[in-house]
């Protein structure tokens, strides 16, 4: 079983069903971006599954399929036959399900002469399909139906369906969903299945709205009481949603869960089934010695009577012995003895209030990742964990991690003896089903890859290496070491013939890297699911990874949240029809200088007159090299320049880069890579300190630059000075290697604004192999404007000044005086 992500909004589970309401009546999950994410584009086929050996015919919907040739499958067990085109939205196609194909979710594309399709999954039962017929929305109408089938369906706003079966007493009646999950991100349709069983009377006996086990897929097992007919309700629990829907109705046992929740890799587990109303039972798997980088569980059906569930239960594998809980383990004194790490410790919170405790040894700096695994197996409980020393003082706790509701402790034994962990539910619940698992695993050295979002919202944007005969197709891919460093080395073991892969090692330091498929002239159309592959480039260190890509089946409306997310461990690779352009990069003859910049000449080759626009972008940066997001080849434009910049810390050395291009053809979108060129990134040959110049407004001031010679070079250099104030000008000057100091003579205009003025900075460009790298120096420089000195008044003409006669001092008035004076004023005021 793949890895599942299914989330739920904080609101819960009633914020959820309001979320999917919405997504059904105003058509808001993500859809439009999507059809430009690739050429052709499939939605989703129907039926949405068939029964496993047996031939079934399926019509696949989409858009631009009118050159499907092929249906690619990830996994074995499913092919296809009879492939035939209807016309540009519909393609028919027989698949053949052989009798030991495994039960539950595929992914299947198609692949057309324009390319692969996104991926959308197709379901297998190990029933025969039987189709709704209407009408059967009301209780008297239900659809009679045999045991042991899978339900095609659809359900639609304020309607309900309903299906008669006939069951004797005793007898296990089980009912599972599949529903939110076959509901793609393209089809602005969502349903949160609500199902129950009834009897004759209409009363209900059973029903579900969800569960742990498959989060919003409802599934339901009962007993019945009495021979007779029963009913099964299908719809949406808001009644608002619409969609399509699978529903399996029989006599299966449908374990809620497994206990323990793993076991060690290679080895036989016995596992007892919990959850089926006719009882627990055991049932014993012989665990796979690894899984598929893109897996960390393992899909375990367990049947019963010769019936399997429709799903598995997933159990995790690890390298770890099982330690099983021994009631009573409630406190530390009664820890369950679980001996030195690393361990799995399994255990059942089985009541309301229970805790478990776990006893066990450690040495002194022994580091351990101490993980709790509930919710992402399905089980019902939401854990919290604590690790305590000897004396039980904390060492650790958690809740939530990773993304999770499970948690996990970063352990560091402070000293030897003995330590504890405690488990228990957030809420204190507990229940018969409510198993979890802790591991404890040592950090090993790990290359994962990965593939970084192109589009917001949208994870399968670009993944499809749809390469044009005698063309090229790239994209980017993460890098990432986890307790190892070193250069590391991609590869593709197996590609469709005529494609080759070109891509340089990754080093030490860096986290992606650009690979490029090219396709020969003569390449047949054709495709494939291939494999992507990592490894050191250090005999001394060998280490090997894979890569894994996530499928965002279902998004919700709200921020384009994840509901429904699976991995897969391929990528898809095919040639296509020759593409109606091809762009290339000149070679630049010269590096790009830390603080300095490069225009690239980019070229387009536009074949029998295709005059479209094409929008060019760097598909990869090395580190500290920016540009702008696209460039734009207008109708008919066969080259422009893309401009770079290097930052005063980027990296040096080699780079492989290359840009991607696009443009929308009649046919729809196509998008090809050019080559790779070498971008060579070194030190700057100078560096310069400006000095603070002033000048008044009309003046000449000289503005001096302190000039560091740091590399060799021949000739003259061209230095400029920008960044002066309106109306302030200078001169191109020229410095040769010895250069020590510049001085530019800068103009101010009698009207250049008054101030400090900042941010004064020079170019310097070496000429080398006829091309020019440009230097960015002298960053920060400053000029001061006072303002121009005002002219002098004129002096008046000289005479003879007479003296005046001196007047007599003033007699201080007496306090009298003064009140008869400020009473005249008052008097005299208006």
């Amino acid at each position: 079983m793949n890895r599942i992500l299914l989330r739920q909004s904080a609101a819960g589970r009633q914020g959820l069903k309001r979320v999917l309401a919405a997504c059904a009546l105003a058509a808001l999950v993500v859809s439009g971006p999507c059809l430009h994410a690739a050429t052709p584009d499939l939605q989703n086929s129907i039926p949405r599954g068939a029964q496993r050996g047996v031939e079934t015919k399926v019509t696949f919907t989409g858009n631009r399929l009118g050159t499907a040739e092929e249906v690619l499958f990830h996994h074995p067990g499913i092919t296809a036959k009879d492939v035939k085109v209807i016309d540009n939205r519909k393609v028919e196609a027989t698949l053949v399900v052989a009798p030991d194909c495994r039960l539950g979710e595929h992914h299947v594309r198609l692949r057309c002469k324009d390319g692969i399709t996104y991926a959308r999954n197709f379901w297998i039962s190990q029933f025969p399909t039987v189709a709704e017929k209407e009408p059967n929305d009301l209780f008297d109408q239900a659809q009679p139906i045999d045991l042991n089938v899978t339900v095609e369906g659809e359900a639609k706003p304020e309607e309900t369906d309903y299906y008669r079966i006939q069951a004797k007493k005793g007898q296990r009646i089980s009912v599972e969903m599949e529903a939110l999950r076959i509901n793609n991100i393209r089809n602005n349709i969502a349903i949160d299945p609500y199902v129950a069983i009834l009897n004759k009377d209409r009363f209900e006996i059973a029903s579900a709205d969800g569960s742990a086990l498959l989060k919003q897929e409802s599934i339901v097992s009962v007993v019945v009481p009495e021979d007779g007919e029963y009913t099964v309700e299908v719809r949406d629990s808001a009644y608002q949603g619409r969609g399509r829907y699978r529903a399996h109705i029989g006599v299966f046992p449908r374990p809620t869960a497994l206990y323990p929740l793993g076991g060690k890799a290679g080895s036989e587990v016995e596992f007892t089934v919990l959850g089926d109303p006719l009882g627990t039972y055991t049932f014993k798997e012989k665990l796979p010695a690894a899984l598929d980088v893109s897996q960390d569980t393992h899909p375990v059906f367990a049947g019963r009577d010769g019936v399997l569930p429709p799903s598995p239960n997933p159990v995790r594998v690890s390298p770890f012995d099982n330690v099983l809980e021994a009631e009573p383990n409630n406190n530390y004194k009664e820890a369950t003895e679980g001996g030195a790490l690393p361990r799995a410790f399994n255990g059942i919170l089985a009541i309301e209030g229970d805790e478990d405790y776990f006893k066990f040894t450690a040495k002194k700096g022994e580091r351990y990742r101490i993980r709790v695994f509930a919710r992402q197996l399905g089980s019902p409980v939401d854990p919290v964990i604590y690790v305590y020393d000897g004396k039980m003082k904390g060492l650790g706790s958690s809740d939530d991690a990773d993304g999770t509701k499970d948690g996990r402790v970063d352990f560091n034994a402070p000293a030897d003896g003995d330590y504890y962990v405690r488990v228990r539910d957030m809420l204190l619940r507990g229940g018969p089903d409510f198993v979890y698992r802790i591991e404890s695993e040592k950090s090993v050295p790990k290359i994962e890859l990965t593939m970084p979002e192109m589009q917001r919202r949208d994870l399968q944007y670009r993944k499809q290496m749809n390469v044009p005969r005698g063309n090229r197709y790239a994209m980017v891919v993460n890098v990432r070491r986890s307790g190892f460093s070193g250069e590391v080395k991609l590869d593709v073991p197996a590609l469709p013939q005529g494609v080759t892969l070109e891509t340089p090692p990754v080093p030490n330091g860096v986290n992606q890297v650009p690979v490029l498929f090219r396709a020969a002239p003569d390449a047949p159309v054709a495709g494939m699911m291939s494999e992507l592959k990592v490894a050191s480039t250090d005999p001394e260190k060998p280490l090997e990874g894979e890569f894994i890509q996530s499928l965002d089946f279902v998004r919700g409306p709200q921020n384009g949240v994840e509901y429904y997310t699976r991995y897969v461990s391929q990528i898809p690779v095919a040639v296509t029809e020759e593409a109606p352009f091809s762009i290339s990069i000149d070679q630049p003859k010269v590096p790009i200088v830390r603080n300095g910049t490069m225009k690239m000449k980019v070229r387009v080759e536009r074949k029998d007159g295709y005059d479209k626009k094409i929008v060019a972008r760097m598909l990869w940066r090395p580190p500290g090299i920016s540009c702008p997001s696209t460039v734009t080849f207008n109708e008919k434009d066969t080259e422009v320049e893309y401009e770079l910049n290097a930052n005063a810390t980027a990296a040096l050395g080699n780079w492989k880069i290359c840009v991607i291009a696009d443009s929308t053809t009649d046919k729809g979108p196509v998008t090809v890579s050019s080559p790779y060129i070498d971008l060579n990134v070194e030190e700057p040959f100078v560096n310069m300190k400006l000095s603070m110049a002033t000048a008044k407004q009309g003046e000449n001031v000289p503005m001096l630059g302190e000039v560091e010679a740091l590399r060799e070079f021949d000739g003259q250099a061209d230095v400029q000075l920008f960044g002066l104030p309106a109306r302030a000008t200078t001169e191109v000057l020229k410095i040769d290697k010895s250069a020590g100091k510049i001085q530019f003579p800068v103009v101010v205009d009698e009207q250049t604004p008054v101030g400090q003025h900042k941010n004064l900075f020079c170019t310097v460009v070496v000429q080398q192999n006829g091309e020019p790298i440009v230097h960015r120096v002298g960053m920060g420089g400053v000029i001061r404007v006072d303002p121009k000195p005002k002219e002098a008044p004129p002096k008046p003409a000289a005479t003879v000044a007479k003296k005046e006669p001196k007047k007599p001092a003033e007699k201080p008035l007496s306090r009298l005086e003064q009140l008869r004076l400020e009473a005249k004023n008052e008097a005299a005021a208006p």
